[in-house]
């Protein structure tokens, strides 16, 4: 008797009743959600056989969905908090100089940062194969805390610090203003913010008359690094993921 090596297709767990498509591509680490409505209008997805270019089409508890002929379910949720060292790319892509996916071994598929860090910038960043969370977490509709610690060259004038705490405009249309600034020694300073634009803290720092030698991120909404080592990543407790799960309405 010949044994069959067919692949045995995953189906949609009841955890994914009712959930939108987009979503459900996006959860289950593929791409990202963008991407996802991308490919879904595009023509690469199926629903038990039948073609959906919608989505915002719901799944039901048993859907066999498949992304480009292949099968996709939701994975183990996975949240990560990671130190990262300064000189890495928050990129994916292996050709760049030194890319984070460096320091990800062991992390499952799907993982990816949770917002990005310059290149000369370390300290905390979050990984996750929850596109949806993802999402959330750096969408400024949700004003999600990021705190930073400054190092400056020089200890800042009081008219500085005030100037930073009102807000400034750091390129043509785009207002910066911090949630809180406030001093933490002589020559350092904890900024607060409740955006992530592209390197908003070192313009933000230049355009109030502040120069930087150093720059950290500290804490993500409410993860700290506490005492992890460079380099290293470390999986959330469950208490944590809720945490953040909570921070952004989403049942997990």
């Amino acid at each position: 008797m010949t044994r069959s090596t067919k692949k045995t297709k995953k189906t949609a767990a009841a955890t994914a009743d009712g959930m939108r498509l987009n979503r459900y591509i996006a959860r289950s680490g593929i791409a990202s959600r963008r991407n996802c409505d991308k490919g879904i209008k595009n023509g690469m997805v199926t629903i038990n056989g039948r073609l959906v270019t919608n989505p915002a089409e719901r799944i039901s508890t048993g859907d066999l969905v498949l992304w480009d002929g292949a099968s996709i379910t939701l994975p183990e949720l996975f949240v990560a908090v990671m130190n990262k060292p300064s000189g890495y790319e928050t990129t994916m892509d292996e050709k760049a100089n030194r890319p984070i996916s460096q320091l990800s071994v062991g992390m499952p598929r799907g993982a990816a940062p949770v917002g990005r860090l310059d290149i000369r910038t370390g300290g905390l960043i979050l990984w996750s194969n929850d596109g949806e969370l993802v999402y959330r977490l750096t969408h400024p509709k949700w004003r999600v805390e990021r705190e930073y610690s400054l190092i400056l060259a020089k200890p800042p004038e009081k008219e500085a610090i005030e100037k930073m705490r009102k807000g400034v405009y750091i390129a043509p249309r785009e207002f910066s203003k911090p949630k809180s600034v406030e001093k933490t020694g002589t020559k350092t300073l904890s900024v607060v913010l409740t955006t992530g634009r592209n390197r908003e803290v070192r313009r933000l720092s230049k355009f109030s008359g502040i120069p930087l030698i150093g720059l950290e991120r500290i804490r993500f909404g409410p993860i700290q690094l506490e005492d992890l080592d460079r380099g290293k990543w470390r999986i959330l407790d469950s208490d944590e993921i809720s945490s953040l799960c909570k921070l952004v309405r989403l049942n997990r």
